[in-house]
Formats: structure tokens, C-alpha cells, sequence
């Protein structure tokens, strides 16, 4: 597995066509594969042995992103009870456009029509910082590594989810931006997340607004969010909605390596850190700027007057442009 991003930018995607594999395009994906193989030394054998023959005997589904001049990405997935995603792999100048959300989008859909029980991913250790944080995100998490899989020092995390969250997270979250066509799938340019609500404790808000803290930990978020506005909502006893600030970047490292680089900025206790991340290896740091106070401070109260469906995220998240809690808090509407 290897990397994969699903942010976007402002590159064209209309000449993309995400479709299944033919038999012309083996040697192309072959060569794909083999730029893989420092990573995954034996992968031109199983590419021959065990993917190319499976596709040919319906035992492989196999999607290539097709610029029209080349293979530019390439979806390999094993149908079966539990459905595995063997491949998800793009070339440089196609990541960071949403292209990866779209052709993962298709492969589960085609896995998922086999009825699996189970769905999972099996990462590389020199893959997992791009790969994880994406899976993670739409509901998979780790349940078993097994060392020296490909390499000597170099191991394999192996990711699962239930089909239920799958089939929910297909039609919840990864169909837009999809136009399907008679010839396969077409990725279509989907605007930023311009803002996003997060939670924090009074004692971490003081902090922030005081200058003392400028990162925020957390365990699940995405470099997508980067040069998003932040609206924080200070929890019990506070209740209120108070300030803002710019995610100028977001670091998805391994926590011991957050906590070296962000220590002082971090604004929590070696304990509470780890205490905090228990249970995961990797998480994400959240680089603050620009903290202002928003210009309408509501409390809980007055903006479930306003918003009544309203409540506050555990973590994070979305705030449509158009949200009347946006409006009421006098947010500058994005277009």
C-alpha cells in the first residue's frame, strides 16, 4: 500500500478516467508496481503469480486512473469473505486532488458487491504515515502487526473495518465528486473545507488565546484541513463558542516524534500526552496562527436557539459556509 492523500488542489481532473484493467494495460501496471519494489521486494512476482491470473479468473478487481497518455493510479482489491485492498497507489502529480477518495470509492463499492463480512488493508511500515491517517478516517483502524513482513526491521499494519461502516461511509462520505460515465468513473474538482468546529477544555483555551500553545494534538484528524479556519467551542463550564484561529499545518508523525518536536508548544504534561494517545501510534499535531476572537461569542444556549439540531463535536467538525450557525456567529461566508 502506498501513499495516498485526498485533499484538494486546483489541477484539472477532467481528462481522468478511473475504469477496470484490460489486458492491454499489463505491461503498464507492471511497470507501476515495480517503482513500488523497495518497499515490497517480491511485488513483480505477485503481480504475475497471483493478481494478473486472479483478474483474469474474476478472483482480482483491478481499477487503473487513466490520463488518456498513462496509468496514473491503480486500485487492486481481493474479494472474499473478508474483502482485502491489496493496492492504492498514485503517481505524484495526481495526489492532493481528491483522485485517491474517488478510485478507493470505486474499488470498496466493487468489493462490497461480492458481500463480504469484513473489509481490510494490510500497510507497509514505510507506507503507513501517507496511508494511514486516510483509512483511519473513513473507519478502519489497526488490529494486528505482523514483523519483517516484506523486509528485515520494516513491518506490516494490518487495518480492518465492518461492511456496515464501509457501505455507510461510501454513501455518506466519499460520493461526491463522482460522475459516472459509460466508460468508467470521472473525479470531479470539489471545493475546500473552509472551516471546521473543535472542542477544547477551558485550561487548553487559555492557553491558546495567552500564546502558550500553539499546537493542538489530536488522535484522528487530516492534512486536508490545512489553511482551513479553526471555530473553537470552549466546553463545561465555559459552553461557549469564543475564538478562531488558521491551521497553518497539520504533522501526522509518530506520537513519540510529536512529542519531541512539540513538547513546549503542546501546552499538556508528558502523562496526559500519552495517556491521551493510548492505544495508537501514530497522531496528528495541528500547527495554530492568526488566534482572534470571533465576533459573536454564543453561548450553547443561544446557538441551539438558532441551529437546534446543534451539537457540540467531540473532536471536530465541518461548518458549512452557509450553516445559520456560521451566520450567527458573524463567520466571513467563503465561495
Amino acid at each position: 500500500m502506498d501513499l495516498i492523500s485526498t485533499s484538494e488542489n486546483n489541477v484539472d481532473l477532467s481528462g481522468l478516467l478511473i475504469r477496470p484493467a484490460q489486458k492491454d494495460d499489463y505491461g503498464k501496471i507492471r511497470e507501476f508496481l515495480l517503482e513500488s519494489s523497495n518497499l515490497y521486494p517480491d511485488i513483480e512476482s505477485w503481480w504475475r503469480n497471483r493478481v494478473r491470473a486472479g483478474f483474469e479468473q474474476n478472483r482480482r478487481i483491478v481499477l487503473v486512473v487513466d490520463s488518456g497518455r498513462s496509468i496514473d493510479g491503480l486500485f487492486i482489491g481481493k474479494p472474499g469473505d473478508s474483502a482485502k485492498i491489496c493496492t492504492l497507489r498514485l503517481r505524484e502529480y495526481v495526489r492532493n486532488q481528491g483522485v485517491g477518495r474517488v478510485l478507493v470509492t470505486e474499488g470498496l463499492s466493487r468489493l462490497l458487491a461480492r458481500s463480504p463480512s469484513r473489509f481490510h488493508v494490510t500497510i507497509s511500515e514505510g507506507a503507513e504515515e501517507g496511508c494511514a491517517s486516510f483509512f483511519e478516517s473513513i473507519g478502519f483502524y489497526r488490529v494486528a502487526v505482523e514483523p519483517n513482513r516484506y523486509k528485515n526491521g520494516v513491518d506490516e499494519f494490518i487495518y480492518s473495518s465492518s461492511t456496515g461502516n464501509v457501505a455507510q461511509v461510501i454513501n455518506n462520505k466519499l460520493t461526491e465528486g463522482i460522475e459516472r460515465t459509460l466508460f468508467g468513473v470521472v473525479p470531479k474538482q470539489m471545493p475546500n473545507e473552509h472551516t471546521i468546529l473543535m472542542s477544547l477544555r477551558p485550561e487548553f483555551a487559555d492557553l491558546v488565546l495567552h500564546g502558550r500553545k500553539t499546537i493542538e494534538f489530536r488522535r484522528r484528524f487530516s492534512k486536508k484541513h490545512e489553511g482551513a479556519t479553526i471555530v473553537f467551542y470552549v466546553s463545561s463550564p465555559i459552553k461557549r463558542f469564543m475564538f478562531a484561529a488558521t491551521i497553518t499545518r497539520v504533522d501526522h508523525r509518530k506520537k513519540q516524534h510529536l512529542w519531541n518536536s512539540y513538547q513546549e508548544e503542546g501546552g499538556i504534561s508528558r502523562n496526559k500526552f500519552e495517556e491521551y494517545f493510548i492505544g495508537l501510534e501514530y497522531g496528528y499535531a495541528i500547527h495554530l496562527a492568526d488566534i482572534r476572537h470571533i465576533p459573536n461569542q454564543l453561548g450553547l444556549d443561544q446557538a441551539r436557539e438558532i441551529f437546534p439540531k446543534l451539537r457540540p463535536p467531540q473532536s471536530f467538525q465541518t461548518l458549512q459556509a452557509k450553516s445559520p450557525l456560521a451566520r450567527a456567529l458573524q463567520l466571513p461566508v467563503h465561495v
